[in-house]
């Protein structure tokens, strides 16, 4: 859902929130830029939704979204890895490929914040 937010937007979503949740945790999903546009010329395109004009984008979450507060402490890993151990003999080499492309390519990350205490 962020993609859909300006980066402001989303940073003064998750200072507000390390306001009221000290303590809480926040995860979702993102992406670079090159992700970003391919979501927006496709998923929104076929959606038929053409008055989106915001996209949120990283690509090492823990360095850009650590930045934004002292209070945050960000982790991330791949989007792929983070549902499937790609060393396991049950996922094809198709998910692998994609798990490639995705998670290193385009950055697709899965991104936790943990709110710490007060400023």
């Amino acid at each position: 859902m962020f993609y859909y937010f300006l980066t402001q937007q989303v940073k003064a979503l998750v200072q507000g929130m390390a306001d009221a949740f000290p303590g809480g945790v926040l995860v979702f999903d993102a992406a670079n830029r090159t992700a970003v546009k391919m979501i927006a010329k496709t998923w929104l395109r076929t959606a038929k939704i053409k008055d989106v004009g915001a996209y949120f984008a990283v690509s090492d979450a823990p360095k850009e979204i650590g930045e934004w507060d002292s209070r945050l402490q960000v982790t991330s890993r791949g989007y792929m890895l983070g549902y499937n151990d790609l060393k396991d003999p049950s996922v094809s080499g198709f998910f692998r490929f994609l798990a490639k492309v995705g998670d290193n390519g385009m950055k697709m990350q899965i991104v936790k914040i943990r709110f710490g205490g007060k400023k």
